[in-house]
Parts: C-alpha cells; structure tokens; sequence
C-alpha cells in the first residue's frame, strides 16, 4: 500500500455518516415516496442527528479538550474534522428546514393542514382549551427564573419552551416550560369540510400561556423553542474489584449529568432573551449554540399520524410464514431436515421466538445457551427464556449490559432472569458481546443434538418489523459444536478456543477475511475471474480499507453495499478502480451482514454480526458463519442482485464521500424497487 495522507486514502468518518444522514432526507425529498413517509423519514433524519450529535460530536469536543492536536484512528486532524461536521451540519440544516415547510404544503393539498395556535377560531380554541386543561396542564411545572432560582438542567434532547413575559415598567421576567415527552406530540382537531387538522402539542401550549401565566398579568407572552443535546457517553471506571453491574449502573448517573453538547434554539428568539438564558444554563464554551425553526424534536415524525389515508403511506407488506416452517411440526424438526434463513421483516420474526418457545418446553431440550445484545420491552424471548427456566431448562444468557442506550433496559432483563433462575453472565472483561447467537441442546435416548442459530440482528420484536436482518438456523455439527465453544468462552473467558469453520472476533475474523481477499488477489495474479460481494452496515478500519485497495489494484472486482459510514474511496484511478460502492435507505434499515467471495466458480458465502471497524474486529465478540447450503447461499446471490440493480432507493457513492443517484427516475426504463422485489419473490414461496 502506498504512503499516503489520512485524505487521499479515506473519507472522514464523520462525514461520511452525515453522507448517510443526508440519504435519509434525500428520501423525504422525492416524490416517489408516499408523503407520509417523507413526515416520517424527517423524523428519522432528526433522531438521527440527534444521536450523532450527543454521542460523535460529543466525543470529538471531549477529545479536544484534552489535546487540541488530537488526531482521529484514520488520521484526520480532530479540530479539522469538528469544523468541516459544523459546516456540514449547517448546509444538512437549511435542506431539512427547506424540505419541512414543502413536505407541510404537499401535506396542506392533500387535505392535512398543520395549524398554529394563532390560527384557531372559537370552537377550535374551546376544543384546545378543553384537551389543554385535561391532558396537558397536569403534566406542566413552569419554572420562573430569577436570581433565586437557577436554570433547571435541560433533560438530553427534550423539548421546552422559554417564555417572556413583558410588563409596563420594562422588567420582564424569564421562564422555562418543560414538554412532556410522554405526551402525544400531535393534536388532531375535529375534521372540517374534508380537511384532516392537527397541531403540535407545543402550540397548544403557547395557546395556553395566558392561563398559565394569569397571576403576573404580563401585557405579552412570547414563547420560543429551546432544546439541549448532552455528551451521552458512559464513562465506565477501571476499578475491577466491583462488579459491571454497579460500574453500569454508576455510568448512568454519571450520563444523565453529562455536558452539553448543543444547544438548539428559536432563531426568532431575540438576542437578549437567548444571551440571559445560555448563562443561566452555563453553557460549555466547546457546544454548539444552533439556531433552528420554530418546532424542535421532529424525531417525533416518525410517528405522525396517516389519518386513516392508505394512499399517502408505504402499501402493507405482512410479514411471511417461512415455507419450510409452515408445514413443520416444529421449527426445530424443520432444521433437522436442512438450514434454514429467516430474513426479516419479509420473514416472520415469531419463527426466531417459536425456536425458543419450543426450546422452553421440549421435554428432551437440556439446556439454551444466548446472548442478548438489545431486546424488546416485554420481549417475548425473554418470557420464552423465563418459562424455560422455570421448566426446569439450564438456561444461560449472556447479557451485555454496555449496549448504548440500553444499559439501564439490559439491566432490568439480566436481574428479571436471574430472579426465574437462569444463569446470567455479564459479557467478558473489556470485550462487547455483539453476535447474535442462540444455541440449544437436546438429549433423546442418549444421543445428543444441537440447533444453533447465527443472526444479524438483535433479539428485538419491534426493531425485526424494520430492521432487514437474517437468522440462519442450523443443526449442522461443524457450526453447532464451535458455537458451543463459544458459550464455553463466555463461562472461561481465559481459555481461548479454535473455530474452524466460524470467524469469531477478536480472535480470528480481521485473518480470516483477510485471508478470503488474499485468496482472491492470488486468483487474479493468475488472470483468473476474482470477485467479492460485501454487505455491510459500516466499513471503517483502515486495514481492511487497504487491504481491499490491494484486491483493486490487483485486478480484483468488489462490489459492495454499504448502508452507513464508509471511510474507503471507490473507484480512484490506481488505488480502487475495481470497487463499485452503493448503499440503499428504503422502506426498511438495511442491516444484515453478508459477504460473497468468488473461490474460483465455487463462492463462498458468509453471514455476520460484525461490521468492518477496528471494534467489530478487535474489540467485540462477533460471530460470522458459512453459509454451507447452497440453495441458500443461492438466496443470498439474488439478495444482492437484487440490492444492486435498485435504481430506485440506490445511490452511488463516489470518491468524495457524496452520494449520486444510480438512476434518475426519468433515466430507468423500469423501475426496481429491491425491497419490494425480495419481498415479492419471497411472497411467492410462501405457499
């Protein structure tokens, strides 16, 4: 590889993820979407931002704090990348405010109107009223701010409202209304001459600042959004002699305290007014002080109603009863007869929990062995893994209790475990548990038998209904025995095992892929046909980085999707001529793993838990299995067709980091949509 500068051989992976960002508002920009999903995916974009900010923003301003010189893992000038994020964020900014108030006047032809609290004639304003004093005003604790009392600690990403009230004698006071964000966010207004009304609970409120704030007899009230974002990062000690679960639950107190990273604001808001307050609220001189709309926390998009209108959402596509599951007697009699993949949410994700189920009450099951990395609230696996418990079943789960933003839900899960007598084990020393593997053990008239499963994606009922992931179901003994092995390593975290048919990091993965490219390079030193299919989530590390550039330069052909970041250049003239990337934000979150190597006319194929980046590599445990069917490995050779002939969702990403359409609509002779397509194809196998 040749010596080069951290911008010539890599984008920043900073923003590169702004890059993906910036493709989830692209899909709220076109008008193929159903407008409701545009609503919808502006919300998502919003959370998403809000996520970056707290946790990639944050740590960037943390480590400046430290060494103003830092340099990011690929070599980008920490400060540098900060201001270049800042200004992309801002250019992000003016699109999605841009995109709001259009997708709000599609919204208006349609028959659905937002409306402001100054719009309001007397029967609407009874109606808010009414909704106001019976919902809202419980749930309200106006704060006013003076030199007695101090400035609240802003809730991460919760909305407010800061207040001024205006009197005659020119002194006017300062206060602070919290937004319940257990409320619903939108009110819906009674229909009028066919148009779908609604409003956003904030303007309910503004609506009712006169009732609130009826003792000062203020002659103006004039209320502006305001919005904190705080470091979300869980600082975990190194002090051994206590156990991770008082470490966790000490990194929680310690987050909810954490700095403040932005701080979003009306750009109404007059300067004076947003002066007083961001000394009250003492603010970092390292956080962002943004001025942004008049509604804030459009997260909450994501769940804007339909109003019953079909036409203006995405057409139902319910989940499907596997083929090979149907007919069974059970999902583990359908294993033992040949692997199965479940890919969800075209699958049924019920067949994932039905696994376990039986698992709990099969008299000849000994014992389920799983790791649980996010689980559902009243997640139907953890009851199954309860039930087994009580059963009788040895039940063992690995809980990983650093899962970001679920440490305190993990927390809950392990103890209500433990409480119905399951073994619980809490991760391995310095290593996140990331795969996402389940294994069960059943002993009949002496002979023992294992069903394992090697997934994609978490344990997680709701998450399965969006997340497109894949479970591969297997009672083949070269993949069941090494997952044993595994659950082996997570009781005796210090012997450390062989796996020769799967890759487990830390230990194996980086060589074992690496060796795969190799093998390939070889190929076509040999003028042989050399090929690789990758789906990934993220590729980040800069060894696997270079070592595809290697392939490229050697003839090799890559083609990969990539949903999220990715730090490699394609397609520059003598480093990766021979990589084409794309990446497609559809209907669903595209987040299975697979991997597809040419092996001279005979491919191979993998599945995965582990992305490309140092910490899927190096840092967690993760498992990738070979697909040993072929029929499907076949599935998954037209999965990935399937995603590169898109030129619907699909967009190209060239060398700069910026994202290009694969087909203008206008350009395609027939549209390919590949979700619609998969789901389709496996539609027609159901019966």
């Amino acid at each position: 590889m040749r010596k080069a500068d951290a911008n010539t051989l890599y984008i920043n992976r900073e923003l590169s993820w702004l890059s993906f960002n910036e493709r989830v508002l692209q899909e709220a920009q076109v008008g193929r979407t159903p407008l409701i999903e545009r609503v919808r995916f502006l919300g998502i974009f919003s959370n998403n931002l809000d996520e970056f900010y707290r946790v990639r923003v944050a740590n960037l301003q943390r480590v400046l704090m430290v060494d103003k010189k830092a340099k990011t893992t690929l070599g980008f000038s920490v400060a540098d990348t900060l201001e270049a994020v800042e200004a992309r964020i801002d250019g992000l900014r003016k699109q999605y405010d841009e995109t709001f108030h259009h997708v709000i006047d599609a919204l208006e032809k349609e028959n659905i109107r937002f409306v402001r609290e100054d719009e309001l004639d007397d029967a609407d304003a009874e109606f808010v009223s009414t909704h106001f004093r019976r919902v809202v005003r419980p749930e309200l604790v106006p704060i006013m701010l003076g030199r007695k009392v101090k400035m609240p600690q802003l809730v991460d990403g919760d909305g407010y409202l800061a207040v001024r009230l205006t009197f005659e004698d020119a002194k006017d006071k300062l206060a602070v209304i919290h937004i319940p964000r257990h409320l619903d966010r939108f009110l819906t207004l009674p229909e009028r001459d066919g148009m779908h009304r609604v409003m956003f609970l904030e303007d309910v409120i503004r609506h009712a600042l006169p009732v609130i704030f009826r003792l000062f007899e203020a002659q103006t009230l004039d209320a502006f959004a305001l919005k904190a974002t705080r470091d979300a990062a869980l600082d975990m000690d190194d002090d051994v002699a206590r156990s991770m679960m008082n470490r966790v639950e000490r990194g929680l107190k310690k987050r909810k305290q954490g700095e403040y990273v932005r701080i979003l604001h009306d750009r109404d808001m007059p300067e004076d007014m947003l002066a007083g307050l961001l000394r009250k609220v003492k603010v970092p001189s390292a956080a962002s002080v943004i001025a942004g709309d008049r509604y804030h926390n459009r997260r909450d998009l994501m769940g804007f109603p339909d109003f019953g209108r079909q036409d203006l959402v995405h057409a139902p596509q319910p989940p499907i009863t596997h083929p090979k599951l149907r007919h069974a007697s059970s999902v583990m009699s359908a294993i033992s007869e040949g692997d199965v993949l479940v890919h969800c949410p075209y699958h049924k994700f019920v067949h994932v929990v039905d696994f376990v189920r039986e698992a709990a009450i099969d008299p000849h099951v000994t014992t389920i062995q799983i790791n649980l990395y996010r689980v559902a609230k009243n997640s139907q696996v953890i009851n199954a893994l309860i039930n087994a418990a009580r059963n009788g079943k040895r039940v063992e789960v690995v809980v990983e209790l650093a899962a970001r933003f679920d440490e305190k839900h993990n927390l809950k899960v392990a103890n209500m475990l433990q409480d119905a007598g399951a073994i619980v084990r809490i991760g391995i020393p310095n290593l996140k548990v990331h795969c996402k593997v389940i294994l069960v053990t059943r002993r009949k008239q002496g002979r023992v038998k294992r069903f394992g499963h090697v997934g994609t994606g978490n344990f997680h009922e709701r998450n399965a209904g969006i997340y497109e992931d894949l479970s591969l179901f297997t009672a083949n003994p070269k993949i069941t025995g090494e997952l044993a092995k595994l659950f082996d390593f997570f009781e005796n975290s210090f012997e450390r095992k062989v796996y020769r048919n799967l890759f487990v990091s830390p230990f194996s993965t980086r060589r074992r892929f690496t060796k795969l490219i190799d093998e390939e390079m070889e190929r076509a030193s040999r003028g042989e046909d050399a090929w690789m299919d990758i789906k990934l989530n993220n590729i980040v590390d800069a060894g696997m980085i270079e070592k595809l550039y290697a392939a490229s330069q050697a003839g090799v052909r890559i083609r990969m999707v990539i949903r999220g970041i990715c730090a490699l250049r394609a397609g520059v003239e003598g480093l990766s001529e021979n990589i084409e990337v794309r990446s497609l934000v559809g209907r669903y979150l595209e987040h299975s793993r697979f991997m597809r190597f040419g092996n001279g006319g005979n491919p191979l194929t993998y599945v995965s838990s582990a992305d490309w980046m140092t910490r899927n590599l190096d840092r967690r445990v993760e498992v990738t299995a070979p697909v040993l069917d072929e029929a499907l490995a076949d599935d998954l050779r037209v999965h990935f067709e399937r995603m590169w002939s898109d030129n619907t969702h699909a967009r190209r990403l060239k060398a700069d980091g910026s994202n290009e359409w694969v087909s203008a609509p206008q350009d395609a002779g027939q549209l390919v949509q590949a979700q619609q397509a998969l789901y389709l194809e496996l539609k027609g196998r159901e019966a």
